[in-house]
């Protein structure tokens, strides 16, 4: 009996479906197996995931003002609640560093006005400060009501069923294994081959070690007559 090939899968990280091991590709940066769906080429022509491309058009998120964690922590603090009171020592831990001389002694360096640097930090993300105690050093922010022209209805994204989604992979590899079709010069060149064929069919064949008669030999020697 013969030995059947023993097909060995692997799984794609990131779709987390299974193909042959012969249908994945290798990542040039991370150095991982993904399937043709979950990898693109870059200017070079090397295989990226999608993980690593992703990276490299989105690099990480580096704060340019001082008071942008405090945009992050009221960003997040919004999934939560919609009102925070905190102290000015804890703002100054979320930023990791103090505030100013006006912060602790003005309430206008807390007011709700744009294009300045510390009250862009909480407008940006939809808060406003609803109140200052500098007594006690807190302020409470609140969080801005959503406005009814901006709300747009969320769309839930339509999930490409696993089935449709390996079909595409198998579709694609497939595509990339069929035979092309004959290209004009290599149709050229069979013509040509063809023509000698009949050309060498209609000559007389020449046998190994016998040397083909001369045409005067031919005139000579007629086949339905002696030589005299």
């Amino acid at each position: 009996m013969g030995m059947h090939p023993i097909i060995v899968d692997d799984t794609c990280p990131i779709c987390e479906e299974t193909y042959p091991h012969f249908m994945l590709q290798r990542c040039s940066r991370c150095g991982r197996l993904y399937c043709k769906n979950c990898t693109v080429l870059n200017d070079l022509g090397e295989v990226l995931c999608l993980n690593c491309a992703r990276r490299m058009v989105t690099p990480r998120f580096r704060p340019k003002s001082k008071y942008a964690p405090l945009s992050i922590y009221l960003a997040r603090r919004a999934v939560y609640s919609s009102q925070v009171t905190l102290k000015f020592s804890k703002i100054e831990e979320i930023i990791g560093d103090v505030l100013p001389y006006s912060a602790y002694h003005s309430k206008s360096w807390w007011s709700n006005v744009r294009n300045r640097s510390p009250s862009e930090a909480w407008m940006t993300v939809g808060w406003r400060v609803e109140s200052v105690n500098l007594e006690r050093e807190e302020v409470t922010f609140k969080k801005e009501p959503a406005s009814k022209d901006s709300s747009t209805k969320k769309t839930r994204r339509r999930r490409t069923s696993k089935k449709a989604f390996r079909e595409l992979v198998h579709k694609k590899f497939g595509r990339r294994r069929a035979k092309k079709g004959l290209s004009k010069t290599k149709i050229a060149i069979l013509q040509a081959r063809l023509k000698n064929l009949e050309r060498a069919s209609v000559l007389p064949r020449s046998y190994r070690g016998l040397k083909p008669r001369s045409a005067y030999e031919k005139r000579l020697y007629k086949p339905g007559e002696k030589p005299k």
